[in-house]
Formats: structure tokens, C-alpha cells, sequence
């Protein structure tokens, strides 16, 4: 089935609303900010992709990431397309651009998600460390 898009959100049901820390219960954890360690990341040239990466916050697993990236002509950032599994919980999927230098803050918007996350909008900001290797999310 197709759903509408509306003022660029993809919505079903009563409408969109936006992704934030207050939204969090027991039935529902919210991570306002974890890290994604690349264990399962492969790229070749100008593509990339990894599969079940762990995420953690305060030093538990609570999900996995998995996605892909494309290296952009003459830039230098990657288009990103991802989804972040949370057990039990929901799946949130994440698109935007990352940059090709660590340190630098970059906003993936979330396109939607299952779960708990339906119906959902918002962004998170993603800074990869100096070795590429973790990455940390921040809820904006």
C-alpha cells in the first residue's frame, strides 16, 4: 500500500509528531544519544554498507544498525541510508549525509518507523570518530 506524503513527512493514521526524549516510557525506550560501533562495515570505492552494528548506550546493547552509504562526486560526504533495530521496541529509518572527516557534526532526518516510532518525525546528529570505527547519535 501506498501512504501520503505531507509537507515532506511520510504519515499514517492521526498525523506526524515530532521524535523527542520526553516521548520515553518503560514500553517505549527512547535513546536521546548512543553510539554505533562498525564491526560489520564493508566499502568498496564509492559505496558502502554494514550490517547489524551494534548500538549501545551506557554501555548495553540496545539495537542494531544497518545501511549504506554512496560516496558523492566531487564531495566530500556520503549519502546515507539507514535502519536502527530496536529489539521489542520498533525500527527507526535514518537518511542524510555524513561527512568524509570525523569530528564534524552532521543531521540525518528520520523518515519514519515501526513500532513505537510510527508516525514519528525528527533528527538525530552523527559525528564519527578519527578512525571511522564509532559513531555517536545525539537526538536533536
Amino acid at each position: 500500500f501506498l501512504l501520503p506524503l505531507v509537507a515532506g513527512n511520510t504519515t499514517r493514521g492521526s498525523g506526524a509528531r515530532r521524535l523527542s526524549p520526553d516521548d520515553s516510557d518503560s514500553s517505549c525506550p527512547l535513546p536521546s544519544r548512543f553510539f554505533e560501533t562498525a564491526i560489520n562495515s564493508q566499502f568498496h570505492e564509492t559505496i558502502g554498507g554494514w550490517d547489524k552494528n551494534p548500538l549501545t548506550s551506557n554501555g548495553v546493547e540496545i539495537g542494531k544498525s544497518s545501511g549504506n552509504c554512496i560516496v558523492l562526486p566531487g564531495q566530500r560526504r556520503f549519502s546515507c541510508l539507514m535502519t536502527l533495530e530496536f529489539p521489542n521496541v520498533g525500527n527507526v529509518m535514518l537518511q542524510g549525509f555524513e561527512s568524509m572527516h570525523s569530528n564534524v557534526d552532521m543531521t540525518l532526518g528520520l523518515l519514519g518507523g515501526t513500532g513505537c516510532y510510527e508516525g514519528k518525525t525528527g533528527s538525530y546528529s552523527v559525528r564519527a570518530n578519527s578512525r571511522f570505527n564509532k559513531f555517536t547519535y545525539a537526538l536533536d
